[in-house]
């Protein structure tokens, strides 16, 4: 991230004459400020929810130096020698990248779950390659691709840097001759993408969080926000001294309180995001007139310290705490203690990727060895065979045992299961094909995405049954499809799936109405006007609703009370609604945890009081008892009186935290058969009658 390297900056105190190079302190103070909000937050200082921020201030910071350094060479020369720009470029962000890169790597081997290494090195390949940015936004796009976060998640905005560098000299030399050599046209062409670029975010951010946030075109207008401040320096060095030192103070004291007062909550990027980067514009664009002001604090020793080593701070403060996470286990979060003291160890190790790596290639010797495109050549080079030995290397850990060598007695589902107390060998599916095990709702595209609102249904079973059931919820749906898909087969009805990955289809009036996820609403309001427009005989209605150790018990019932009743409300009166309670959820991923004690799968058990959410369940039962409703609970089928194993027989129940196998699933069709073909209330074979009791399990 070149915001995070110190580098010397052109200001223009006159408008007709450019000033001599000099060092801004205050800008090397607030990459201080930047990576110890992002480190902080990280760390899980809870005050600085919005510590995220930092990376924002990172941005401005990058768009003003890059554009000061581009305008001042259009200006002096009528060109920019891109060779120079790109080498620059290069020898500031590659050698400590790539470094981190192998070394985490290789750590990686030592302290991860054998499973975890292929996706770990696949996303160092990708961030290897200038890309992590666009890999973590199709990831983000997979509902399924887990909760583990990646050792190399903070390369995504290297990987939008780099992308910026790479684009924005081009369109820059075109703005500057499309406009004349005009610094006004210039600085207006700069905002006209600025705009572009903020609009784009905001229209994104309602259709996939994830790319709003990971992209470059929906966040180069914070980069464009910096490069607006280089083409206008001439004009904000007009203001009055007085005002600009008072306006130094207001931005820092904006950037601090966007990171205590935004949190995990706030959407982002979007509105919110205008603050710390208004707060940075203010710093950067009145910070450089005298050393009074914001400068005062930022040129202290510290904090130019910290910003000198901020690249460094940044690249190698998240390996080190999600490395120790993974070597715990996910499932049981470091503490805060812990936490700080990893952020206050990667403070000397940062330091020593500065003095060792950072500084020789920049300014020492090994920057002199080679010429600008022999620079760019070998960067290339570098990154490649990095690349091609990561490469090489996941498909090493391919090798690795996933399980035990030990067979497992083939046993028949049953209530209160025995787990199995290793990885058997003939695992079904395997730990490493348990992602995939999703079933044929998923294959078929009946299981409708994260982002899109089409209402997707299917027909399975006997599709000349006079007997209709549906099944209407979100993944977890999705995954109890297997299980009645078997159940329809057994009885001879006609299934019809209405079915939504992140999306509810039991909630509160006010989640009905405007849901987190924005495709949601218009979906979830669709499928019930087309469960309405022919009602089926039977809804089941299933969701992922887990534990909330931070809700207080007797409200969360008396919230889900109300929630099941206005469900129920909103379905058709002449459908009998079924509602399956909710699968077992882990803190962390079983499968990782199994790959890592193949022989002793009892230790990824999750304890059954803290599998369920038993005050959603219980409200569930209530409002069935009074509605008429049927509610079955399969909890037995999943845990004995203590835990809820991962592995039963040879069968691995679970892919992720909370989502069953397709296989597993399948098992407990002669279950939810015999559950359905207990409800009285219809003939299966399609002749309704009076409801003679209700049936709830």
């Amino acid at each position: 991230m070149g915001a995070l390297t110190s580098s010397p900056v052109q200001v223009a105190p006159r408008a007709d004459r450019a000033a001599p190079r000099v060092f801004r302190y205050d800008i090397q103070g607030l990459r201080a400020i930047a990576v110890v909000l992002v480190v902080l937050n990280h760390a899980g200082v809870t005050v600085l929810g919005g510590g995220y921020v930092g990376v924002d201030v990172f941005f401005v910071i990058s768009g003003f130096l890059i554009t000061g350094h581009l305008i001042t060479s259009l200006r002096e020369h009528g060109r920019v020698n891109l060779h120079a720009f790109y080498a620059a470029r290069a020898r500031r962000i590659l050698p400590a990248s790539l470094a981190v890169i192998a070394l985490t790597s290789a750590a990686a081997f030592v302290l991860v779950s054998p499973l975890r290494i292929a996706d770990i090195l696949r996303d160092a390949v990708v961030s290897a390659l200038y890309v992590p940015n666009i890999s973590f936004a199709v990831q983000g796009t997979d509902y399924l691709a887990g909760s583990a976060p990646s050792p190399f998640q903070h390369f995504w905005s290297l990987g939008v840097e780099e992308q910026f560098y790479l684009f924005w000299p081009v369109i820059l030399i075109a703005l500057f001759f499309i406009g004349r050599r005009s610094p006004r046209r210039l600085a207006v062409g700069i905002a006209i993408v600025a705009v572009a670029s903020f609009a784009a975010c905001l229209i994104v951010a309602d259709v996939s969080q994830p790319w709003a946030f990971f992209s470059l075109p929906t966040r180069a207008w914070e980069l464009a926000a910096g490069a607006l401040l280089a083409a206008g320096a001439p004009q904000l060095a007009r203001v009055v001294p007085g005002v600009a030192r008072i306006l130094t103070w207001l931005g820092l004291g904006v950037i601090l309180c966007s990171s205590v007062l935004l949190t995990e909550a706030t959407a982002y990027p979007g509105i919110a995001t205008v603050i710390p980067v208004l707060g940075a514009a203010l710093v950067i664009g009145f910070g450089g007139r005298d050393e009074r002001g914001a400068v005062l604090a930022l040129r202290s020793r510290p904090f130019q310290f910290l910003g000198a080593i901020s690249y460094s701070l940044y690249l190698v403060h998240w390996p080190m705490l999600v490395l120790a996470q993974e070597r715990l286990g996910p499932g049981a979060p470091l503490p805060l203690a812990v936490t700080l003291a990893l952020a206050v160890l990667s403070v000397p190790v940062a330091w020593a990727m500065y003095r060792l790596v950072e500084t020789p290639f920049r300014r020492g010797s090994a920057r002199s060895l080679l010429s600008h495109r022999k620079t760019i050549a070998a960067s290339i080079a570098g990154s490649l065979v990095l690349s091609g030995a990561l490469v090489g290397a996941e498909a090493a850990s391919a090798l690795m045992p996933l399980d035990s060598g030990r067979t497992a007695a083939a046993v028949a589902p049953q209530q209160l299961p025995v787990g199995t107390a290793f990885v058997p060998a003939g695992l079904s599916p395997t730990l490493a094909e348990s992602r995939a095990d999703t079933g044929e709702i998923y294959a078929n595209g009946c299981q409708q995405g994260l982002s899109a609102s089409e209402v997707l249904t299917c027909s399975f079973g006997d599709l000349s049954s006079p007997t209709v059931v549906a099944l209407f919820g979100d993944s977890h749906a999705g995954r109890w499809f297997p299980a009645v898909r078997e159940a329809a087969d057994g009885l001879g009805f006609r299934l019809d799936t209405y079915t939504k990955s992140g999306c509810r289809s039991q909630e509160t009036d006010a989640a009905w109405d405007a849901s987190t996820n924005n495709s949601c609403t218009q979906w979830r309001a669709d499928a019930v006007a087309a469960l309405n427009a022919a009602p089926p005989d039977v809804i089941i209605v299933t969701n992922h609703i887990g534990p909330r150790a931070d809700r207080n018990p007797v409200e969360e019932q008396q919230d889900w009370e109300q929630a099941v009743q206005s469900t129920i409300d909103r379905l058709p009166a002449e459908s009998h609604i079924v509602m399956l309670a909710d699968t077992p959820e882990f803190a962390s991923s079983p499968v990782l945890c199994l790959s890592a004690n193949l022989d002793s799968a009892l230790e990824c058990a999750v304890a059954r009081a803290q599998a369920f959410n038993d005050p959603v369940a219980a409200a569930q039962r209530i409002v069935a008892d009074e509605s008429g409703a049927s509610f079955l609970d399969f909890s037995d089928w999943f845990c004995d009186d203590s835990l809820c194993p991962a592995v039963i027989g040879s069968t691995l129940v679970y892919s992720d935290e909370h989502h069953l196998t397709a296989t597993w699933s399948k098992t407990l069709g002669p279950a939810v058969q015999a559950e359905l073909a207990r409800l009285s209330f219809v003939d299966w074979s399609g002749s309704e009658r009076a409801v003679e009791g209700e049936t709830n399990g």
